[in-house]
C-alpha cells in the first residue's frame, strides 16, 4: 500500500469520508470520518482534527468498558497543543473497520518519528526518509542537482563535486536518499578508534570495558560479547565491531531487579486525580484517566466516589467537572491493570458517599475484580507481602475501621499531627481546602449548612488487608500504627513535617510503614509539585497528576520509566553506616544523532539546581557535534545516588526544547553510551539520540605541588591521554562552571579560575549569592549558572567542603576550610562583598 516515498495510497471510501460513531463521556454521536494523507477530520464545533504525525497510540478492536462491543472500536491518542487528547470511534461494517485499520498503521508508521503504541505492524525503519519526506518540495517528483545540494545543506551535511558525480539528474526521492546516506560521517566514533589504539585484542576490548565503560562481566559473558562483534577474519574489533557493539543493546545496562521485598520497601508509581484528563477544577471525568495512566505503568490510582442516583460516581468534589459511573472504571481498571505491568495494583478510594452506597460500591468492586481483590491475608506471607507476592492482584486503600489514638498535647507537643492532616480520612485536606476556596468565590451559594459526617460500611471497611488508611498523628512513639497502617498527607503538611526537622522519623516510619503525599488543593490547573523531596525521606507513594506535562512529571516519568515499582535505596530501607560522600560528575557531550531538521541548537544539562550549557551551534544538521564536557559536585550516601537524577534537554535557537533524556544518573552507565531522546510530551523519537560519556567518582582531597598535573583514575585513560593526536572524547574533562558561593567572592570575567560546581541534593535550594556574569561574547545571560564556551585550564580552585543544611541523611556539617592551591602565578582574591 505504500511506495518507495513512504506515501501509503488512501482507499476511496475514507478519502471521500463514511459514516461512523463518535463516541465521548456524554453521548453517541453519528459523524462522517474523512481521512486524507496528513490528518482525521469530522464535522465539529470544537474543531474536529487529528494530526496523523501528533498520533502516538491506537487502540484496535478494543473499547474501554464492557458496555459497548470493541470488535469494530478504535481509540486514537493524539498530542494537540501540548496536551494529550483521546478521540473514539466505531465503524458499522466489518470492511470498513479492516480498512480504517490498515490504512491508520501504514500512514502512522510512514509519517511519524516517534513511538507509537498498538501498532500491528512495525514502524518505519529508515530514519532518513522522515526527514527528507518533511523538506522535500510540495508537488515535485524530481530535483535538479543544486536543489540536491540545498536539501542536503538542511540536513547539515555537506555534498562535493565527488558525490554528486556519482549520480544523475534530475533525482527522485529513492536516489536522493541513497545520496543522503553516502555523504554521512561520524568522525567521533573514527577519532574514539583512534585514540582505542585501532583494533582491539581481547586484552585492549576487556580493559575499555572494564576502565572506560565499568562493566563488570564474568569470563564467559566477556568472551560472549566479544566473539557477537569481532571480525570474523582477524579476530579483532575493527572500527566497525566498535561502532555496532556502542549502538547496540549490549551497551544498555540491564540493572537486576528484586521484587521480593515487602511493599514498604518500594517507590510505587501513583496517581492523583486519576479521573480527570484536564484541570482540576472543570475537567471531564472519564475511565481514559485511569487506561492511560495504566498503560504508562501507574500502580497506584484515585477513586474519588460521590452518590449517583442509583449507584455511586466518580468525579471531583465541590467541582463542575464531569461524572463517570463506579461500574465504568473499575471495568476499564480490571482491563488494563497488568498490560503494562505484572506487580499489584492500587486503588486509593476517596470515599464521599452514602453508607447505603457505601454497600453497593464494595459490591461492585468485588463483583468485577472477583478473585483479583486481596480480600485476605495471604496464607503463606508473614506479614507484609512483596509485588511478587501480589502479582496480578488488586488492592483497596481506603479508611480503616480502627483508627489509632493521638497522643496526648502534652507529651507530643514536638510531634503532633499539623492542623489540616486531622481531619476525618473521607474528607482530606484537599477537598475541606477546596470547599473553603469555593465559599470565598460564592460558588456554594446559599446558607451555610454543616454536612454530617459519614460513617463507613463494614463491609467497604473490610476491604483494606494491607493498604488501611489511617489519619496522620505524628511520630510520637505514643502513636501505635498497625503494620497495615498507612496515612496520606498533603503536600503541604508533608512540607510542614520537613521543615519541623521531622526527616529522620519520616524515614524511619517507611522503613516498615507506607505513606503517601498528594498534591495541595489550591493546584487549580492541576499542575505537580517536586516529588524527589519525598522520595527522599522514604514516601512510598508521591501522587503525580499523570493528565499535566510539566516538570514534576517529568521527574516522575524518570522515576518509573521501566516499571512502576522501584526498590528504594538501602540506607531508606534500614539503619546503614553510610556516610555522605561527594562525587565528581563529568558529562561530555558529544554528538546527536537523528534530530529533526532545525536552524540551531545547544543542549542543558541539569543536576539538582545547577544548570550548564553547551556553546550554541548555528548549523545543527542531522547529527550536531559538541565535544564539550560539563561538571557537577553531588553530595550523596552511595546507596541514594539513583536518587539524583540528571536531565538533558536539547533546545533550539529560541529556547524551546526540541528533544530530551532524564533519568537517574546511575540509569545510562559509565562510559559511551546512546541516550534515547523524548519529545516534550514524553514521547520517545524512533531514531533521535545523544552521544555522551558518562563518569562519575568518589572526590579524593588533591595535595597540590608546584609543578601539579592532573591525575587520571583509571590506567587506560593515562595511555589513551599519551596518545597523538588525542582524541577530545578522551582527554581529561574540560572546565565546567563556577557557580557563586557564599564564602568566596564571585570570580570576574578577567581572571577565570577552574570552575567548580557544588550540586546540592535536589530538595535543597542553592544558598543565594552574588552570581558571574559572563563575558559580552557569552550567549548566556547574567542569570544562568554557567558559562557556555569552556575556558583553557588554569590553576585549580580552593577546595571546598559542599554546602548544604542538616538532614537526617548527612552529618552536622562544621565550619568550612579552605584549602587554597601553591599557583605559579599567585591568585588575586577581591574583597568579599556584602551578604544579601
Amino acid at each position: 500500500m505504500a511506495d518507495i516515498t513512504g506515501a501509503a495510497e488512501l482507499p476511496p471510501q475514507l478519502a471521500n469520508g463514511v459514516p461512523m460513531l463518535k463516541v465521548s463521556s456524554k453521548k453517541v454521536k453519528p459523524v462522517i470520518v474523512t481521512l486524507s494523507p496528513t490528518a482525521i477530520t469530522w464535522p465539529s464545533l470544537k474543531g474536529g482534527k487529528v494530526e496523523i504525525r501528533n498520533i502516538r497510540e491506537l487502540r484496535l478492536g478494543v473499547s474501554p468498558t464492557d458496555q459497548y462491543d470493541g470488535a469494530r472500536w478504535i481509540t486514537i491518542v493524539h498530542v494537540r497543543d501540548k496536551q494529550w487528547k483521546v478521540v473514539h470511534f466505531i465503524a458499522h461494517t466489518d470492511d470498513i473497520y479492516a480498512l480504517w485499520s490498515d490504512t491508520l498503521n501504514d500512514l502512522v508508521s510512514a509519517a511519524s518519528d516517534r513511538v507509537v503504541s498498538g501498532m500491528q505492524h512495525g514502524p518505519a525503519t529508515d530514519p532518513d526518509l522522515l526527514f527528507i519526506k518533511q523538506l522535500w518540495p510540495t508537488g515535485v517528483s524530481k530535483i535538479d542537482a543544486r536543489t540536491a545540494t540545498s536539501l542536503c545543506h538542511s540536513l547539515g551535511l555537506n555534498v562535493g563535486p565527488t558525490h554528486l558525480a556519482n549520480y544523475q539528474f534530475p533525482l527522485d526521492m529513492g536516489n536522493f536518499r541513497r545520496l543522503v546516506r553516502e555523504v554521512q560521517t561520524r568522525p567521533e566514533l573514527g577519532e574514539l578508534f583512534e585514540a582505542l589504539g585501532g583494533d582491539m585484542t581481547r586484552d585492549k576490548a576487556r580493559n575499555f570495558l572494564r576502565d572506560v565503560q565499568k562493566e563488570d562481566l564474568t569470563d564467559d559473558q566477556f568472551n560472549l560479547l566479544y566473539d557477537r562483534f569481532a571480525d570474523a577474519k582477524s579476530d579483532l574489533w575493527t572500527s566497525e565491531a566498535l561502532s555496532s557493539y556502542l549502538a547496540s543493546p549490549d551497551n544498555i545496562p540491564k540493572p537486576v531487579e528484586d521484587f521480593s521485598r515487602p511493599l514498604p520497601e518500594y517507590f510505587i508509581a501513583s496517581s492523583h486525580n486519576t479521573y480527570l484528563v484536564a484541570g482540576q477544577w472543570r475537567g471531564d471525568s472519564t475511565v481514559e484517566g485511569y487506561i492511560r495512566v495504566l498503560l504508562d505503568g501507574c500502580r497506584s490510582v484515585e477513586i474519588d466516589v460521590h452518590n449517583g442516583d442509583t449507584d455511586p460516581v466518580v468525579y471531583h468534589g465541590n467541582t463542575i467537572t464531569s461524572s463517570v459511573p463506579i461500574l465504568d472504571v473499575c471495568q476499564a481498571i480490571k482491563k488494563y491493570a497488568f498490560v503494562a505491568s505484572p506487580y499489584p495494583v492500587i486503588l486509593s478510594l476517596e470515599v464521599r458517599c452514602s453508607v447505603q452506597q457505601q454497600e453497593r460500591l464494595a459490591k461492585t468492586i468485588k463483583d468485577v475484580f472477583g478473585d483479583l481483590l486481596v480480600t485476605e491475608p495471604l496464607d503463606d506471607v508473614d506479614g507484609i507481602p512483596s509485588p511478587e507476592d501480589l502479582k496480578g492482584r488488586v488492592l483497596v486503600k481506603s479508611k480503616a475501621a480502627v483508627q489509632p489514638k493521638p497522643p496526648t498535647r502534652a507529651v507530643t507537643l514536638s510531634s503532633s499531627p499539623t492542623s489540616d492532616s486531622t481531619s476525618d480520612s473521607t474528607a482530606t485536606e484537599s477537598d475541606s481546602s477546596f470547599v473553603k476556596l469555593a465559599k470565598r468565590l460564592s460558588f456554594s451559594g446559599g446558607e451555610k449548612t454543616k454536612q454530617p459526617k459519614l460513617g463507613i460500611h463494614r463491609s467497604l471497611s473490610d476491604l483494606p488487608i494491607y493498604t488501611a488508611g489511617v489519619k496522620y498523628q505524628g511520630f510520637s512513639k505514643l502513636v501505635n500504627y498497625e503494620s497495615n497502617h498507612m496515612f496520606s498527607v498533603s503536600e503541604r503538611t508533608a512540607q510542614k513535617i520537613l521543615r519541623d526537622g521531622q526527616q529522620a522519623d519520616w524515614i524511619k516510619h517507611n522503613f516498615t510503614h507506607m505513606s503517601r503525599v498528594y498534591p495541595k488543593a489550591v493546584r487549580l490547573s492541576s499542575s505537580n509539585f517536586d516529588p524527589r523531596p519525598f522520595w527522599e525521606i522514604g514516601a512510598q507513594m508521591v501522587a503525580i497528576n499523570y493528565q499535566t506535562l510539566d516538570e514534576g512529571s517529568l521527574w516522575n516519568h524518570a522515576m518509573f520509566h521501566d516499571n512502576g515499582y522501584v526498590l528504594k535505596p538501602l540506607a531508606l530501607r534500614q539503619k546503614t553506616p553510610e556516610v555522605p560522600v561527594q562525587y565528581r560528575v563529568r558529562l561530555r557531550i558529544i554528538s546527536a544523532q537523528r534530530l529533526p531538521p532545525t536552524d540551531g541548537m545547544y543542549v542543558e544539562a541539569t543536576i539538582g539546581e545547577d544548570e550548564y550549557e553547551t556553546r550554541y551551534l548555528k548549523d545543527g544538521g542531522l547529527s550536531p557535534r559538541w565535544d564539550q564536557t560539563l561538571e557537577f559536585n553531588v553530595t550523596s550516601v552511595p546507596s541514594c545516588l539513583s536518587l539524583v537524577i540528571l536531565k538533558l534537554t536539547i533546545k533550539g535557537s529560541r529556547g524551546g526544547t526540541l528533544a530530551q533524556w532524564c533519568r537517574p544518573l546511575t540509569n545510562p552507565g559509565c562510559g559511551f553510551r546512546y541516550l534515547p531522546l523524548e519529545d516534550n510530551s514524553r514521547s520517545r523519537f524512533l531514531f533521535a539520540t545523544l552521544f555522551v560519556r558518562i563518569s562519575y567518582e568518589p572526590i579524593v582531597k588533591p595535595t597540590y605541588t608546584r609543578n601539579h598535573s592532573n591525575s587520571i583514575s583509571s590506567s587506560i585513560s593515562a595511555k589513551l591521554s599519551n596518545l597523538r593526536p588525542v582524541s577530545p572524547l578522551l582527554r581529561p574533562a574540560s572546565p565546567g562552571h563556577l557557580p557563586s558561593s557564599p564564602i568566596l567572592p564571585a570570580p570576574t570575567a578577567a581572571k577565570s579560575p577552574k570552575p567548580l560546581s557544588v550540586a546540592l541534593p535536589p530538595s535543597v535550594s542553592p544558598p543565594k549569592a552574588s552570581r558571574w556574569s559572563p563575558t559580552k561574547s557569552s550567549r548566556l545571560s547574567p542569570t544562568k549558572f554557567a558559562t557556555a564556551v569552556p575556558q583553557p585550564a588554569q590553576t585549580p580552585p580552593p577546595s571546598l567542603p559542599p554546602i548544604a543544611p542538616f538532614s537526617p541523611l548527612t552529618s552536622m556539617p562544621s565550619a568550612p576550610t579552605i584549602n587554597y592551591p601553591t599557583p605559579s602565578d599567585p591568585v588575586s582574591i577581591p574583597p568579599q562583598t556584602k551578604s544579601p
